[in-house]
């Protein structure tokens, strides 16, 4: 007899909250009343949501955290998955299992389901896909074999951004029809809280861990040179990662302190604050050599939350957020003069701004609200649980991203 419960297999859960592919399960979650069990790896968080919702975790050392795991770890990590899997659906199976513990974690999930015959969904991000396509070297060789031959046999898909589907599509040879875009979205928190816009002219933000594929670089360089022509143009930064230092030398080497301030790390109020007073929301992120790349940053919703149009780099799925031309512009990031143009553009034309901004909102609300990215979520569920086809809302979302135009 089966369990009426979904049990979810997420290494990172909840996750530290940074990065989009750790935080998009969580949210996925959280925000649908339907019943979970979240297998996972141990952690030092013991309260981590205000909402009450309806999974328990089932903690153990077996399962790896995704910070750098090593070979050892890793390996038993997979046979950890094989063994608990295949004893717990072969004994009192649950309804389906969602598999999130990576790319090699999702095929073992589903060669396995497969195998034995019971249902496994995959949650699957751009990343995860790209670098194995873009990257050379028996390792990427071999994985990205693994991923076409496993990634077929899949009940079915739930990814982030239309980017991610049409690589699937395209390159991994899933089925259309077994794929649902549901896109990231903020917390109910958020939505709630009380806002105070008091924008500052002229005033940029970017948020996100400092790694290369955000262009963070890009975006002090481009404000920069654009300060020539706007004088009172400012920029606040706010993350930490890897490039902290790299991007603090490259403002000292710009002597631009005095206009661009790097925030390592900021409480949810602090940020509240910041997004309230500025005016344009800048990610420059582009798609790396060893094709690295961004989904749909959840920095998008909230940037669309306290009022703000969104600049977003191309070669992503940043255009399951943003409608070009509509709620914010999409450049390609590595051209200097897209980057500088868009930014000047949005900044001297006050008009179109607050059509983005009124666009957003009606975007934001559509598409990115928590109640309804939980409730499609768990109608993903329900349509791959009796295999049958996404219908209404979801059929047209996972098709093209709709128009919000007023």
């Amino acid at each position: 007899m089966s369990i009426e419960r979904y049990l979810v297999i997420s290494p990172d859960f909840p996750p530290p909250f940074i990065g989009g592919s750790l935080v998009y399960i969580n949210t996925l979650v959280n925000n649908s009343n339907e019943a979970f069990d979240v297998l996972t790896s141990k952690s030092q968080v013991t309260e981590h949501s205000t909402r009450k919702f309806a999974h328990k975790e089932i903690r153990t050392k077996f399962l790896v955290k995704s910070n750098d795991p090593s070979k050892i770890r890793l390996f038993i990590s997979y046979t950890y998955l094989i063994i608990w899997t295949t004893f717990k659906m072969l004994t009192n199976p649950y309804k389906l299992v969602v598999a999130n513990p990576g790319a090699i974690g999702n095929s073992i999930l589903f060669i396995l389901g497969k195998f034995l015959g019971f249902k496994v969904v995959g949650i699957a991000y751009a990343e995860e896909l790209t670098i194995p396509l873009k990257t050379n070297g028996i390792k990427n060789i071999i994985k990205r074999k693994i991923i076409k031959y496993s990634y077929k046999r899949a009940s079915g898909f739930i990814v982030v951004c239309h980017f991610c589907k049409n690589l699937l599509v395209n390159e991994f040879s899933v089925n259309e029809k077994s794929i649902d875009v549901i896109p990231s979205c903020l917390s109910l928190e958020k939505f709630s809280k009380e806002k105070n816009i008091n924008k500052t002219k002229n005033s940029i933000i970017s948020v996100g861990r400092l790694i290369e594929r955000k262009g963070f670089h890009l975006l002090i360089n481009s404000v920069v040179r654009l300060q020539k022509k706007i004088p009172d143009l400012s920029l606040i930064i706010v993350g930490d990662g890897p490039m902290k230092v790299k991007l603090k030398s490259l403002i000292e080497k710009q002597n631009a302190e005095n206009f661009i301030k790097l925030k390592k790390s900021v409480n949810d109020e602090e940020l509240k604050d910041l997004y309230q007073k500025t005016q344009l929301f800048v990610l420059a992120n582009y798609q790396l050599i060893n094709g690295d790349t961004e989904g749909c940053p959840s920095v998008f919703s909230e940037a669309m939350n306290y009022g703000m149009p969104i600049i977003g780099g191309k070669n992503a799925g940043v255009d399951t957020a943003i409608i070009d031309g509509e709620n914010g512009i999409i450049i390609n990031s590595i051209i200097p003069k897209e980057l500088d143009e868009a930014i000047f553009y949005l900044l001297s034309n006050v008009e179109v701004m607050e059509k983005m901004i009124t666009a957003g909102k009606k975007k934001l609300l559509r598409d990115h609200h928590p109640d309804s990215v939980g409730a499609l979520f768990a109608n993903s569920l329900n349509r791959f649980d009796k295999n049958e086809f996404s219908i209404g809302f979801q059929r047209d979302f996972n098709r093209a991203v709709p128009s919000v135009n007023i």
